[in-house]
Formats: structure tokens, sequence, C-alpha cells
């Protein structure tokens, strides 16, 4: 996870507001390509907060968003030693095989995983990525600022 997060951070990190500065460094530089002229009267801007989101993903779906991510861009063929085929592979059994103790019972994730760990913030952070990559192709959202 420590030589993966890097990795996977330098290519979302465009999409991602760390803080209120960097949000609004974004926003005029998005103001200033343009020349001023995509700040309209009509602009209108929209928050949206989902709550507990990395519960929300199945395991599967985040896989396949996963390798996707591997295949697209890593370009190295392994990361210390281990190959993405079997960084993929631990990562499936992470996830298929997360377990929690409450309340004198054990559990198991079906979906998603504990977001304390960083690894799970790690692979949430990359669906989204893929998820935004999708989005930003489509007309509805060609030349328009997001992020989150």
């Amino acid at each position: 996870e420590q030589s993966l997060r890097p990795m996977i951070q330098a290519f979302i990190s465009s999409n991602i507001f760390r803080n209120g500065t960097d949000f609004i460094q974004k926003l005029n530089q998005y103001f200033e390509d343009d020349n001023g002229k995509r700040l309209r009267s009509t602009t209108k801007f929209v928050t949206i907060k989902i709550l507990n989101f990395p519960h929300m993903v199945s395991h599967d779906i985040m896989l396949n968003a996963f390798q996707d991510f591997l295949r697209d861009y890593i370009i190295v063929p392994d990361i210390e030693n281990l190959s993405l085929g079997k960084i993929f592979r631990l990562t499936s059994v992470f996830l298929h095989n997360n377990r929690f103790y409450y309340n004198n019972k054990i559990y198991r994730f079906v979906k998603g995983g504990p977001i304390s760990l960083p690894f799970m913030e790690t692979l949430t952070n990359m669906y989204l990525f893929q998820c935004f990559k999708s989005l930003a192709q489509t007309t509805v959202l060609k030349n328009e600022f997001y992020g989150r």
C-alpha cells in the first residue's frame, strides 16, 4: 500500500480538493484558462455529499476498477518486487476476507471495507477517479469544473 498509494495519488490529485485554498486555486485556474468566459450569471455550484461511500461499492466492482487502473496507468511490471497480478490478487484477498468484531459477533464486509484503513481510502479514491474519468468523457461534463 505504501508504494502503490503515491502512484495512484499522482493520477487522481487533479480532481481532489485538499482544502479550501486548493479549491480556490483550481477554480481560478479553470476560469483563467478561458479568459474568464466560463463564469456566467447562469453558473451553478453544486455540492453532493455521500455518507459512508466506501461501504456502498461491491468488492467485484472495486476490483474491476482497480484492475482497469493498473492496466491503464501503471506502466511498470512490478512494484517493490511484487507483480501487478500479485498485487491485484492480494487486494482481492484483502477485500473478500475483511472481518470485524462488534457486540460479541464477527462480521464480514460484503461491500467496501473499513474507512480507517489507508489502503481502503486509496482503493476508494482510485474507484472514484475511474468514475470521474467516465463522466468527464461525456458531453455533460466536458470542459466543466468538477472535483471532490
